[in-house]
């Protein structure tokens, strides 16, 4: 079976692939977009989490190909149980659910081990799964840390992987921005003591791969860090906890795409659910009124609003309605934002060199200069952010001075 994609050209998918791909639970992906609300900065951005699959899928079949021309001994059963997990390995995603799961922490992350054995034992993809033979080898690469031989997991999920691979040049091209990388970077894989590594002993690698480093940090910066981006996902998450009080549970978002969570939200017909999500459709989004970043506050400071405001709903809900007293507004007019530091990425990639197997950025205390560089900039990006209707900005920023105790950022 042959698809062709906008992205990678013709991609070549198997039977035990193609019987995946018609369940249900896959079709849904169709509408889960990939970079959630980010159509609203870029209007291209539509591009959905069924796409990136099958982009992953075949980029995992590119990197076993050259595993292989390396001299890798793989047995065709495991190239397919890792190809396969490579096209289910976002099946547990929720609609927007970086932002409630990440953010907001209302529900698990959609990779946690429970949600994912779910998906693949409980519904229709167990079914074919089941088909292929390889049902259990692909639950337990997908959900059990420990799996042997560890390459194969990594090829789905470690710092440069085939998930990587593809969404690094699907979410750039979708955007409309000119960037990418080159794919000499996929003649550089190896395995070493049963892990997939980057071969460092190869002329110009290194530049290569610190190359593929900063393209993920310059669309994280410029894409999934987008300040409207963040506000939208932001009244997105807020309603989504409102709509808990309502009795909403995990579960019931299973089978949902984007615009059927929309509806299912309307429809509790709550006032402050409306005004989220209409300001959405509507793109009237709240703005940023107050913000710290890691400059101000320093690594301690930052840890300290993490742990009291991204781990406890109750917190951050408490200050929203004491900053929403202060100013006279409806408190789902405010919404602080403190994302969790584990979405800081790094540069812990396995890699090969003339010492042998190690990691980019051993030692992790004291990283090499330009690994380094790539780290510090990803630990920029973290912003805390108090968000507010247009009218209210300065307002609402001279309160959080008061309450956070620092000066406002954005002044």
């Amino acid at each position: 079976m042959i698809i062709r994609d906008p992205v990678h050209g013709d991609m070549s998918f198997n039977e035990s692939e193609r019987r995946v791909m018609d369940t249900r639970q896959m079709q849904r992906l169709r509408g889960v977009r990939q970079t959630g609300s980010a159509y609203l900065v870029y209007p291209g951005c539509v591009h959905t989490r069924f796409e990136h699959s099958l982009g992953t899928t075949a980029m995992s079949r590119r990197v076993l190909d050259v595993l292989r021309r390396g001299g890798a001994q793989i047995e065709p059963e495991q190239a397919d149980a890792a190809s396969l997990a490579a096209l289910v390995h976002d099946i547990s995603h929720l609609p927007f659910g970086h932002t409630f799961e990440d953010e907001r922490k209302l529900f698990p992350r959609h990779d946690t081990a429970a949600r994912m054995k779910y998906f693949l034992t409980q519904t229709e993809i167990a079914q074919a799964l089941d088909a292929s033979g390889l049902r259990d080898t692909v639950v337990s690469l997908l959900t059990d840390k420990s799996f042997s031989p560890a390459w194969m997991q990594q090829i789905v999920s470690s710092t440069i992987d085939a998930d990587l691979l593809d969404y690094l040049r699907r979410d750039a091209y979708f955007a409309g921005l000119r960037q990418d990388y080159d794919d000499r970077i996929f003649s550089t894989f190896m395995l070493a003591d049963e892990n997939l590594a980057i071969d460092l002993t190869r002329l110009s690698t290194r530049t290569e791969l610190l190359h593929l480093l900063r393209l993920r940090y310059f669309l994280t910066e410029r894409v999934y860090y987008h300040h409207a981006k963040v506000a939208s996902g932001a009244m997105i998450a807020k309603a989504v906890e409102i709509a808990t009080e309502h009795g909403l549970a995990e579960t019931d978002l299973y089978t949902l795409t984007d615009d059927a969570l929309f509806h299912l939200l309307l429809g509790y017909e709550d006032p402050r659910i409306d005004r989220l999500i209409n300001g959405v459709c509507e793109r009237r989004l709240l703005k940023r009124a107050y913000m710290i970043s890691t400059a101000e506050v320093g690594r301690r400071g930052r840890d300290e609003l993490i742990a009291t405001y991204n781990r406890s709903v109750e917190s951050r809900q408490q200050i929203e309605r004491q900053i929403a007293d202060a100013v006279t507004i409806n408190p789902d007019q405010i919404i602080l934002y403190c994302p969790d530091i584990s979405a800081i990425k790094e540069a812990r990639v396995r890699v090969v060199t003339r010492n042998g197997l190690s990691r980019l950025n051993d030692p992790p205390d004291n990283p090499p200069f330009d690994v380094k560089v790539v780290e510090d900039q990803y630990e920029r990006l973290w912003k805390f952010y108090i968000f507010a209707p247009e009218g209210y900005r300065e307002r609402v920023g001279q309160v959080c001075e008061r309450v956070f105790g620092e000066p406002n950022a954005l002044v």
